[in-house]
């Protein structure tokens, strides 16, 4: 939650414009269905009972609530016994040019710069007071009279005025009633976005650090700084998936000045970049993708949707894995394939395929236990031959296996060899389709929520394979392999792809000048993402090909930082190894045209070679034809 003092200024320094006034009620058991805010609002909740989940809030009230929440925020709301009135108001701040404030490292911004506002809620201190100005905006808001919509205005913001003194009050009991560690906690979720330590906190509660630290750590089994770390990583998760903020603004507004020591952070919590987690979590193109086209990295225009009077206009069905987890229950086909199965390995003796009793080989045991990606211990089939596969669809085909199912992106990719498999649905799938596909394991990213899995878990045995940011495809065969009991085709492969790498210097002649250098990057959202020394075609470049990585940017070999489109006129590389879509790379080479890109040796001497990082991402077949790609395009340059 902002900062309440801050929330204030926000508001002192800019002008909004009120979109609408909805008054609805709900009888009970109706129920709002879950929907997206198509703009900042307030939701007032004058009367009733309901259950509400709000962004990543739920809870159940009968008081007068004021919410407020930014663009994007879920709203679901479920009315209980007594009908529940509420109202809500929308709208948006105006483009307007505003003054000017100097940030805290002394620089210039604009007052309108990134929010990144959480929901919050609190319960009314004096709900007549705030009733009858929203009744009284409501009502004006339906007259025709000018006169009456200028009052409006005037009573919206005598609404804000009156929500902010009833938050501060409402505020001031709660810390009141709150023993230390929660006070602690309140205190951390307040200030988290700015300068914190336990200096701090000693100050502000007149207690040792030593004390508060056993205090809190009692209550919430870590320190008061790694909660601090905790609830950044948390914040900056939901603004990399909910919003198109850059990745510099993410740690800027959860309390990082230093985007290097917020990668390491980040990676260190969740096992990846910040860089990496966004690829994944917006499903653009090299990740779990959707049919949304991006937004051109060079335009800053933002286009506001127009919102006309259907009452419904801002009502946006949206998956939900709770919804999912209140429909889905095993098959009974499930239920009796796996009685089924158990019945024939215990009778299975008695086949005609049976083994003797006083045979001396051992009898193959039909589950094992797998250690996935994330850790988890999963019961799996010995051989599992009807899996669901997200993401890693093709990484079945040279192990001689089709899949029962996968995602719709990998049938794109594959729409020969994969001909005649299910279509389980775009992105992470639809669970009924996958139920109905009865598999006997599901394999998934490893950035996958843990919703996701548990919910897949109760139709099979659910692993995650790891991403790494920079794909490996070695590796990530052979944990295929070793999923499906297929060690030997994946290492068959593997060793027809080895043998190649091994060719290409001698086969290309390549003659890399000791020093010369050459980068790997994705362009998205006007940030450079940085491909790494690792994966496919860090290999390729920096092993094979011989190439340096530039010494500025070794620090970030591990591949998934982030860097400013002026960094790359920064001791520029020699060479670029890009991996953009057609679209994108039209774009980009759009940028590259101005003036202070023209000298950087890459451009100049156009030594760009750009390869789809889908064919680095999804499977053997399309990292060979990749390389076949990359290996065309150098020999051009030679």
């Amino acid at each position: 939650m902002k900062e309440w003092s801050e929330a204030i200024r926000w508001w002192n320094n800019n002008q909004v414009k009120l979109i609408d006034i909805r008054h609805n009620v709900l009888h009970s058991e109706q129920e709002l269905s879950t929907t997206i805010l198509p703009a900042p609002a307030f939701l007032i909740l004058s009367k009733g009972e309901a259950d509400i989940q709000f962004g990543i809030n739920r809870f159940t009230s009968d008081q007068t609530l004021i919410l407020h929440g930014e663009k994007g925020t879920s709203l679901r709301i479920c009315c209980m016994k007594q009908p529940l009135d509420y109202y809500l108001l929308l709208y948006k701040p105006q483009s307007a040019p505003l003054p000017l404030e100097s940030s805290e490292d002394g620089s210039i911004r604009g007052v309108n710069a990134f929010q990144g506002g959480e929901p919050y809620y609190f319960a009314a201190s004096y709900p007549l007071t705030l009733l009858t100005i929203v009744e009284k905006m409501a009502e004006s808001w339906t007259s025709s009279d000018e006169l009456d919509r200028l009052q409006v205005t005037g009573l919206f913001y005598q609404l804000v005025y009156e929500h902010f003194r009833q938050w501060k009050m409402a505020r001031q009991r709660q810390v009141e009633s709150l023993e230390l560690a929660e006070q602690i906690e309140a205190y951390i979720q307040e200030h988290y976005a700015h300068s914190i330590s336990m200096e701090n906190m000693a100050t502000h509660f007149h207690y040792s650090t030593h004390y508060l630290a056993r205090v809190f750590k009692r209550k919430y089994g870590c320190s008061p700084m790694d909660y601090v770390i905790q609830t950044r990583i948390k914040r900056a998760k939901r603004l990399l998936t909910e919003t198109e903020a850059q990745i510099r603004e993410v740690a800027e507004s959860v309390g990082y000045k230093d985007l290097y020591y917020f990668s390491r952070i980040f990676k260190r919590i969740t096992g990846e970049t910040p860089a990496q987690y966004k690829m994944h979590s917006h499903r653009i193109k090299g990740s779990n993708r959707t049919n949304k086209k991006s937004e051109s990295f060079i335009d800053d225009r933002i286009i506001d949707s127009y919102i006309g009077n259907n009452d419904n206009h801002y009502q946006y069905n949206t998956w939900s894995v709770d919804e999912l987890n209140l429909r889905f229950k095993p098959t009974l086909a499930v239920s009796l394939l796996f009685s089924l199965s158990l019945l024939l390995a215990a009778c299975g003796a008695g086949t005609e395929q049976s083994q003797p009793a006083t045979s001396s080989e051992p009898v193959q045991e039909s589950t094992r236990t797998y250690t996935d990606a994330t850790g988890r211990k999963v019961e799996i089939p010995a051989q599992p031959s009807k899996p669901v596969v997200i993401t890693y669809g093709g990484y079945l085909l040279p192990l001689g296996v089709k899949p029962a199912g996968v995602n719709t992106e990998t049938l794109e990719l594959y729409p020969e060899e994969m001909a005649g498999v299910p279509d389980i649905g775009s992105g992470n799938g639809n669970v009924e389709m996958i139920s109905g596909l009865e598999p006997d394991v599901i394999i998934v990213p490893d950035y996958t929520s843990k919703e996701i899995v548990d919910t897949y878990a109760k139709i099979a045995p659910t692993i995650t394979v790891a991403w790494g940011g920079d794909p490996d495809v070695i590796n990530t065969l052979r944990t295929m392999g070793d999923i499906m009991d297929r060690k030997d085709e994946a290492e068959q492969w593997i060793a027809k792809f080895e043998a190649k790498l091994k060719s290409i210097r001698s086969e290309l002649n390549i003659n890399i000048k000791p020093g010369t250098t050459a980068m790997s990057f994705v362009i998205y959202n006007k940030e450079v993402l940085l491909g790494g020394e690792g994966g496919t075609l860090g290999k390729l470049i920096y092993e094979d090909f011989g190439f340096s990585m530039p010494e500025q940017y070794k620090i970030y070999s591990d591949g998934g930082t982030v860097l400013s489109l002026e960094k790359l006129a920064d001791k520029p590389a020699d060479y670029f190894f890009t991996q953009m879509e057609d679209e994108e790379m039209d774009q980009m080479m759009e940028l590259f045209e101005e003036p202070v890109y023209q000298s950087i040796p890459a451009i100049k001497h156009n030594r760009i070679i750009n390869v789809s990082r889908n064919y680095w991402n999804y499977g053997p077949y399309l990292a060979d034809k990749g390389l076949d790609s990359l290996i065309e395009q150098v020999k051009k340059l030679q």
